[in-house]
């Protein structure tokens, strides 16, 4: 048993076996009742003008061949010359065989249905009625994918290296060890943390589909009706749908009774869809509809009437299930015209599967971002690497140690050392700033009306270079709204939108109100008498939000609003006006009619005679002129409508047409107190005997507006670069008209055919054929801004084709024909409104007000958080650049380390972090909508960050190195540290309590007191006292000498101890940490400058100094976070810094340094601010009159573009 799977991809079906088949040769496949055509073994490749097609029905296999030629002039919907017509010679489809056929295809009865065994087997053997669903990644894989990055690798290594080195140290027991490796592990975990949560909620598109289907249905099984689960039905069965219900399945109509069934799910058009039994001939040229008028697809609702019809597909075979098949697996990417490879007998060669991870591939979906710091991470990883090595072999060849344990081997000192400049050299702190800046970003978005479902689209939307957008709901309101009326010669416009009656009225052109006019009257009098549709205000029970409510059919919505808005409301006119009639809308009759007697004052004139009877009739303009013989005066009489009039009429429709408004006509007749048929005929007979001699009361012209602020929007985004396409499932012409109300395509330049708008039956010039090559379908793609007719996996190779040319594709959409599309987009923007959980589930971003609008708002916060981190990148790479390259400069100048791997842990996540995210909270610039979105390759840090970064980083250094030094000179009276430790050195700076300056001790020395009587052991005895005492014969010594023996009673001698003075003692001891707190604070206070001067990279830090409170908080929040690590008890040691022994001095220090570090950098912007390359200018202005003026509203002095 096979099971067909139809590919969206491929002009042929292929066949993939169930569970239940065993495996067999290609060429022994029976195929189930129902299955279609499949491709040949060994049939040419696409593209080969010599197709071979099988068309498999039972066991009939029937081979045809067909050369075609095409004409390659127009690829944008010419007409393709053909030798044979394949859509014509095709194998028939499903809804164009006769119903008869389809039933014995299916082996069914169109009266007793399949016999429960029969229906037991086929469930056996096709599955449920369910849609497949992937397995969903849990948040334990999740978390797990979100350390399987370079960078998260390297501090992860970090972790190890420095834990397993303090492993085998003295300290190894005691936990204040292995601080530094735990603060780096927190932060790993922390930042993979936020992302799997936030990921978690994510891909949830096919639940939301499965939840679509009704969960039970009724079916026809062994004669009788029966209640079963929407997951039992099969192939073949004959199922009852009724209004309200679900669509179960794919059913082809048997019985229809003025059946209707709203689609939008499918096609993204709000009217309903009225359905029938009957077959439309395939027609040579003639476009085939979206969806066929005889079939009801799964998950979409009927909205009135019932019928009985055969299910044809169930599950994943049905048209939902293509769908959701497409969101499972995008389809690959290749190219119909590349040429296959084959071996020396000329089979094909098969290309090995890319071996699979036992990870979920995450590096196919990932933001230009993500792309991008991974990629900058593999740099720092490289450069990190390089650097340890480096220092390690340095300091190993200059024998290089640890001056406060001389012991320790200099090999292992350079171990320790290089896991410091391991610590140093990686950016910790940067996943999660970036991470906090994109999720507090998600809630700025709140604001904005944006709910961000993926913390990475926030920044990628900023980087949107094209937004593929759904018409219908979107940007439109996907409300039909009545907008223009004509009767009488008179033109009215109908002003408000949506279904709010209280909002707009009728007016003439010329503003006067025409809500009392007779011909408005008259129309939509009797348009309100003969729909079935009412207007109420209803209150959401959860949201508690009122709002006015049409229920019955979409179409009518228009014409019941209007009414209300001239106070005509059905259930007024019911109270005087009894309906005894109804002829429902059919294809066929392309009208619907209905019949009222009045009963009482009506207030419609042309309704007025009580006791008799009018016919209403609504419907399309051409079949309802054809009945009318006259027409209604403003007046209320009637006068003939002849030739010259209909013409006139006809026109009106033409001209409303052209503007892509649904035109009603609205037609009356008074039938007198007798009606003229009897209620048993037959409802032909009826019909013809009250539309025969009809008077025109006039025309309603409907549309589905535009959203308020929709034009302006799309203007804004040309303005900003960003390119705007339509893609609809309208006719070419209604969505041209749509596309120039709204700015997509230009009112004055646009002209038919010249590539800007598309049917997308230009996409496969072969029916159901396939796509074009890669290179035509760019080419084709590349200058098109509206693509009509648009199927759901028209929109995915457009977006497909798009992202090969290197766009950055946002996908709006709300229905679920959007879904695939939107899965695929570098973006996927959902309604948040109107959209179905399908879009919802399948987007990265939804719309909460389902403004068009609120996306341009969105793209500008995107990209002013984008330039956020850039400048926090920049920030904090130059910080790392610094740590590495002091600690380099101690290790080959052989200066003691200024820094413990603690302390550069603080400095980076405590002191330096929180002004790095305030970083990412800077307000945008003027500029920032004016300028061209940035190329998709664009790395995060561009060549002359770059330069900026390594600037500053010197600046840095420089200024604490020398700060470093002034105090190691100061407190140790040395730079060196074997000059330090020196036991034999004579001199070390002594600073006394509360002063500013060191008294210098010259010598180090010590004179001692002594006996050599050893009975006086505890009054001085020692080995060292000379027996034979002779006085220093310098003065100096001398007196200190003396001094020693006449405090010590009974001394004999007195000896001198090189370095015996314990102040001395505690001078070398104290000196390095004391000039490590001084460089220290030095360097926190010179990064909270730099916070400030790193706002901008080109205005000076005095300009809107404090203009980001952010800012502010954060620098109050490191100060406050280095004052408590200088005096807390215990953590103050823990990190190495004694504030209690730097004085007066090492503060002042401190000060210059961090001030000189301003001022350099300052200094360096002006220097720099010639070569720094910002993002060319869009340069885009379009007119009120539709001209577009590149640059013309852009003053000279605007334009900052300054190029190296």
């Amino acid at each position: 048993v096979a099971r067909r799977w139809t590919s969206p991809h491929a002009p042929f079906s292929c066949v993939r076996p169930t569970r239940r088949s065993s495996r067999s040769s290609p060429a022994a496949v029976r195929t189930v009742p129902g299955s279609s055509r499949v491709r040949a073994r060994g049939a040419p490749a696409a593209g080969n003008p010599e197709l071979i097609f099988q068309d498999v029905i039972g066991e009939k296999v029937a081979i045809m061949s067909a050369s075609v030629s095409m004409n390659k002039r127009d690829k944008r919907g010419s007409a393709v010359d053909l030798r044979e017509d394949i859509s014509v010679s095709a194998p028939l489809k499903i809804h164009e065989k006769t119903i008869e056929d389809v039933i014995a295809e299916f082996q069914s009865d169109g009266v007793k249905g399949l016999s429960s065994a029969e229906a037991a087997k086929r469930l056996e053997e096709d599955g449920p009625n369910q849609l497949e669903k992937p397995p969903r990644v849990s948040l334990l894989m999740l978390f797990v994918i979100q350390l399987n990055s370079v960078i998260m690798y390297l501090l992860i290594a970090a972790v190890v290296a420095s834990a397993a080195i303090k492993a085998t140290g003295d300290d190894k027991d005691k936990f204040i060890s292995y601080i530094d490796s735990i603060a780096i592990l927190i932060i790993v975990l922390i930042n993979a943390t936020i992302a799997a949560v936030t990921e978690n909620n994510a891909n949830d598109a096919l639940e939301a589909l499965s939840s679509l289907q009704s969960p039970i249905s009724t079916v026809i099984r062994d004669g009788e009706e029966v209640q079963v689960d929407s997951a039992d039905l099969v192939r073949g069965d004959i199922v009852k749908l009724g209004t309200g219900d679900v669509v179960p399945a794919d059913v082809r109509c048997v019985k229809a009774n003025d059946l209707r069934v709203n689609e939008m799910l499918l096609t993204g058009e709000p009217e309903d869809v009225a359905k029938g039994i009957k077959v439309k001939p395939r027609q040579p040229g003639v476009a085939e509809k979206l969806t066929a008028d005889n079939m009801a697809f799964s998950s979409c609702d009927v909205k009135a009437g019932t019928a009985i019809g055969i299910i044809v597909a169930t599950g994943m075979r049905t048209r939902v299930g293509t769908i959701a098949a497409l969101l499972n697996n995008s389809g690959g990417d290749e190219d119909p015209d590349a040429v296959a490879a084959v071996d020396a007998d000329g089979n094909d060669i098969v290309k090995p599967k890319k071996k699979e991870s036992c990870l979920p591939d995450t590096k196919a979906g990932q933001s230009p971002l993500q792309h991008n710091l991974e990629a900058l991470a593999v740099k720092i990883g490289y450069m990190a690497i390089a650097v340890c090595l480096v220092v390690f072999v340095v300091g190993l060849a200059l024998n290089t140690k640890d001056p406060e344990t001389p012991d320790t081997p200099s090999w292992l000192f350079m171990i320790l050392v290089a896991v410091t400049l391991t610590v140093a050299a990686i950016p910790e702190g940067l996943p999660l700033c970036v991470t906090i800046a994109l999720s507090t970003g998600c809630k700025e978005m709140v604001k904005e009306n944006v709910l961000m479902r993926k913390i990475a689209a926030v920044e990628t939307l900023g980087s949107a270079s094209i937004i593929c957008t759904d018409k219908t709901g979107t940007l439109t309101e996907g409300k039909m709204t009545l907008v223009a009326m004509y009767a009488d010669g008179t033109d009215y416009v109908v002003t408000g939108k949506g279904f709010d009656p209280t909002v707009g009225g009728v007016a003439k052109t010329d503003g006067a109100n025409a809500a009392s006019d007779g011909g408005v009257q008259a129309t939509l009098g009797s348009a309100v008498l003969c729909s079935n549709t009412t207007l109420k205000l209803e209150t959401d029970p959860e949201s508690g939000v009122t709002r006015w409510t049409p229920r019955g059919n979409s179409s009518e919505a228009p014409l019941i609003v209007a009414g209300h808005k001239v106070g005509i409301k059905l259930e007024d006119l019911e109270k005087s006006l009894d309906r005894v009639f109804e002829i429902p809308f059919s294809s066929s009759r392309k009208m619907m009619v209905t019949v009222t007697k009045t009963t009482g004052t009506t207030g419609l004139k042309h309704c007025e005679k009580v006791d008799e009877h009018n016919a209403h009739v609504k419907g399309a303009p051409n079949y309802i002129l054809d009945k009318c013989t006259s027409y209604m005066a403003q007046d209320g009489s009637v006068k003939p409508l002849d030739a010259a009039g209909k013409k006139q009429v006809l026109d009106k429709v033409d001209e409303l047409s052209e503007q892509a408004l649904r035109v009603l006509a609205i037609a009356t007749r008074p039938l007198g107190k007798t009606l003229p048929f009897n209620l048993d005929a037959d409802t032909d007979i009826k019909f013809d005997k009250i539309v025969d001699g009809l008077t025109l009361c006039g025309l309603c012209a409907s549309i589905d507006p535009e959203r308020d602020g929709v034009k302006e929007a799309v203007l804004d985004s040309k303005t900003a670069g960003v390119r705007v396409v339509m893609i609809t499932g309208d006719y070419l012409k209604t969505a041209i008209a749509i596309a120039k109300n709204i700015n997509i395509l230009n009112r004055k330049s646009f002209r038919e055919g010249n590539g800007e708008a598309t049917d997308c039956g230009a996409l496969r010039p072969i029916k159901d054929g396939p796509y074009l090559g890669h290179a035509e379908m760019d080419n084709l793609t590349k200058s098109t801004s509206v693509f009509a007719r648009a199927k759901p996996e028209d929109k995915l190779e457009i977006v497909k084709s798009l992202q090969r040319q290197g766009w950055v594709c946002a996908m709006t959409g709300d229905g679920v024909n959007d879904a695939p599309a939107l899965n695929k987009a570098d973006i996927g923007v959902a309604m948040g409104l109107e959209g179905t959980e399908v879009a919802k589930g399948a987007s990265d971003m939804i719309l909460t007000d389902d403004n068009f609008c609120s996306i341009v708002r969105a793209i500008e916060k995107g990209r002013i958080i984008y330039a956020g981190i850039q400048k926090f990148v920049s920030f904090i790479m130059s910080v790392h650049f610094a740590e590495v390259l002091q600690i380099f400069l101690c290790i080959v100048t052989k200066i003691p380390v200024m820094r413990q791997p603690l302390q550069i842990l603080f400095l980076i996540l405590v002191t330096d972090l929180p002004p790095s995210i305030a970083l990412g909270f800077e307000p945008g610039e003027p500029m920032t909508m004016k300028r061209k979105p940035r190329p998709k390759t664009q790395p995060v840090v561009l060549p002359w960050m770059w330069r900026g970064i390594v600037a500053n980083g010197l600046i840095l250094t420089v200024c604490i190195f020398c700060t470093y030094l002034l105090a190691l000179w100061a407190y140790a009276g040395a730079f060196l540290s074997d000059d330090i430790i020196d036991p034999t050195r004579t001199s070390c700076a002594i600073w006394p309590k509360d002063e500013w300056a060191p008294t210098l001790k010259i010598d180090c020395g010590l004179w001692s007191a002594c006996t050599i009587d050893a009975s006086t052991t505890d009054t001085g005895y020692s080995a060292s006292c000379p027996v034979s005492y002779i006085p220093p014969t310098d003065a100096t010594d001398l007196a200190e000498a003396s001094a020693a023996m006449t405090a010590m009673a009974g001394s004999t001698a007195a000896y001198y101890t090189a370095h015996g003075n314990p102040d001395c003692e505690i001078c070398i001891e104290t000196s390095i940490r004391r000039a490590r707190t001084s460089a220290f604070i030095a360097l926190v206070w010179a990064e909270n400058f730099r916070a400030y001067t790193s706002r901008s990279f080109e205005n000076p830090v005095w300009v809107g100094t404090f203009d980001n409170p952010t800012m502010n908080k954060a620098v109050l929040m490191a100060q406050a976070s280095l004052y408590i690590a200088l005096y807390l008890p215990g953590l103050n040691t823990v990190l190495g810094l004694y504030v209690n022994e730097i004085h007066g001095f090492g503060w002042g220090i401190a000060f210059i340094g961090s001030l000189s570090c301003l001022i350099g950098c300052e200094l360096y912007k002006f220097i720099s601010g010639k070569y720094i390359v910002l993002e060319g200018l869009a340069e885009y202005t379009e007119n009120e009159d539709g001209t577009v003026s590149p640059g013309a509203s852009m003053k000279v002095a605007e334009v900052v573009v300054n190029v190296e």
